[in-house]
């Protein structure tokens, strides 16, 4: 047992403030996981769980009293939970700063240069002229309103930014992300952030009283902006030098000595901290060290992709849920909901970065569609943009009502991005096996024992899901069966069939432990059968389906998965742990500048 301090936390306080992270931490998870199966940024679906929780939504409808007991508007709890979201926010800037391969932007060299300068000086200069000019009309917040240079700096640079980790995805699902136009779109990107967040923290310096410059300057001797400035350019440039070589010195002494991924994690973690700590004492907000820590930690080829992952999957799916959903809980997005603010902002964004990125494109010689589709691609801001605006907005430099366009230009730059660079490079977009699935399709315990009977069975959930007759599915597929048997090896079986009223794909999979034999090359029976129906006038559906099952099932170590699970959910979850591996194995064969 030990002694509690009389100024630590009581009891009632600690209940709270556990229940706080969990309810924030619990319904982001959940709408961020719909968002994502509804092929929309998961930073969607968790700002969205802080507007239910905060006072847009339940505070409306709760008893005040009931509603502050839950999320106090100040005191202990407050302030810590305040904590817990500054340590997300700090850890989240940290992983997007490991996204920022140099390497590569160095090896794009002018083209990467261009193509980021067009699209932050377009978006910046049109920002700043009507934030410096009207800093009423868009939101200035207090401390913006008493230094318009800053606060019309940091529009420039809130119109300007890129979110990288968003792009990224972008770029992977249209399967760009290896083409010469993705690794400039993503070189540009990672300048564009580097000058961003650069650019951020001199505004923070900049501000009248920036958070902690009154600390340093009693510690200093009464130290003054321009120190801070440059204590700030000094710190960049050792991090990035002497700093990056140190790091990437030690990695390999960490992995090989230390246990894996803890002690690797627990190393740049600390590193990253360290870094925080250090420029929220120099006056500039902590993001901005464990931002540049990441810089220098990520450009290491010492660090592998599967710790890089690790690292990301911890703080994606823990700290940066809380931190997206805390926006919402400060906020009523109803009542600070500026149209004016709204309109001016999402257009300068959009169009600003969309035409900028352009121009860039066109000055390193590439062609109309793909300088159109690196605009759109560039435009992209989601969670850094988001990110940037919560800073200002606790830093008293904007308005509630600035903050919530920022939020809806950002999700909305994030959505239009992708569909508009596939509809610009008539591109597909990457599907996997999950995209066609939902328990309904997935049959664990047939009772099928013959080859007429499994497409049978396979025929009528068919016709259950997609509403046509079973015994005309049963038919069409039976007859492409008798002109040739579609065992595959390993146990594989795709019976299959096009169908002319058939609305959509729809693919069944069937696990059956004691095999039906479907005639293949290796005499093996097929375990895993799966039913393939695609609309007549979709030729290409139907192959791109054949390749998902085959390619999902190839490695024997799924196979054996797949006859272990008990139900439709274990098996869609097997399906997504074997997705995440492939994609971590592509990673680890193909990584961006690796040597």
């Amino acid at each position: 047992m030990y002694a509690i301090a009389a100024e630590s936390l009581k009891p009632s306080e600690v209940t709270v403030l556990l229940l706080d992270i969990a309810v924030l931490l619990g319904l982001a998870r959940v709408l961020g996981e719909l968002a994502r199966r509804w092929h929309m940024p998961a930073v969607l679906g968790e700002i969205l769980a802080g507007i239910v929780l905060g006072p847009t939504l339940l505070g409306a409808f709760l008893p005040v009293e009931m509603f502050t007991w839950v999320f106090p508007p100040e005191g202990d709890t407050t302030v810590a939970l305040d904590g817990f979201v500054l340590l997300s926010a700090t850890l989240l800037l940290f992983v997007v700063g490991l996204e920022v391969d140099l390497s590569t932007v160095w090896r794009q060299g002018l083209a990467a240069i261009s193509v980021s300068i067009g699209g932050i000086a377009l978006p910046f200069a049109v920002g700043f002229i009507i934030a410096y000019g009207y800093p009423g009309l868009l939101g200035a917040g207090p401390r913006g309103a008493n230094a318009p240079i800053a606060f019309a700096v940091f529009v420039g640079i809130a119109l300007s930014i890129t979110a990288l980790p968003v792009i990224a995805k972008i770029l992977l699902d249209l399967n760009l992300a290896k083409s010469d136009m993705g690794m400039l779109i993503i070189s540009s990107a990672m300048l564009n952030d580097l000058v961003g967040w650069i650019g951020f923290a001199v505004v923070l310096a900049l501000l009248p009283v920036a958070p902690g410059v009154a600390e340093a300057a009693a510690s200093n001797g009464g130290g003054q902006v321009v120190t801070t400035i440059v204590l700030t350019i000094a710190f960049l440039v050792l991090m990035l030098t002497v700093g990056r070589w140190l790091c990437h010195r030690a990695l390999p002494y960490v992995q090989a000595h230390w246990s894996w991924p803890g002690g690797t994690m627990a190393f740049v973690f600390v590193i990253a901290l360290l870094c925080a700590a250090f420029t929220e004492y120099l006056g500039i907000h902590s993001i901005f060290g464990a931002f540049i820590a990441g810089v220098a930690i990520g450009d290491s080829h010492h660090l592998k992709e599967r710790t890089r992952d690790t690292i990301h999957q911890f703080v994606m799916n823990i700290f940066a849920p809380v931190f997206f959903a805390s926006i919402g809980l400060r906020i009523n997005f109803i009542d600070k909901f500026d149209l004016t603010a709204v309109a001016i902002v999402g257009s300068i964004a959009l169009f600003g970065k969309v035409a900028g990125s352009f121009l860039g494109a066109r000055v390193s010689r590439m062609s109309y569609r793909e300088s159109f589709a690196t605009g759109f691609g560039m435009a992209a801001q989601g969670a850094v943009g988001i990110i940037l605006g919560q800073l200002a907005r606790d830093a008293g430099l904007i308005s509630d009502e600035l903050m919530v366009a920022i939020v809806i230009m950002a999700l909305g730059t994030s959505m239009l991005s992708g569909p508009a660079m596939q509809r610009i490079l008539q591109r597909k977009q990457k599907r996997t096996l999950l995209s066609f699935l939902t328990d309904k399709h997935v049959i664990t315990e047939p009772k099928a024992r013959d080859i007429n009977q499994s497409i049978g069975e396979l025929s009528r959930r068919a016709a259950e899901i997609t509403g046509l007759e079973g015994n005309a599915i049963y038919e069409a597929v039976l007859q492409r069966e008798r002109i040739m048997h579609t065992g595959l090896p390993h146990g594989l079986a795709v019976p299959h069939a096009r169908l002319d009223d058939l609305p959509r794909p729809c693919l069944v999979i069937a696990r059956n432990r004691t095999g039906i034999d479907f005639d293949a090359a290796d005499g093996e029976p097929a375990r895993l059968i799966a039913l393939l129906l695609t609309p007549s006038d979709q030729p290409d559906t139907q192959i791109e389906l054949l390749s998902l099952f085959a390619t999902t099932f190839n490695r024997a170590a799924v196979r054996r998965q797949a006859m272990e699970i008990q139900t439709p959910t274990e098996f869609l979850a097997m399906l997504n742990q074997a997705g995440a591996e492939s994609e971590l194995i592509l990673h680890d064969d193909h990584t961006l500048g690796m040597p």
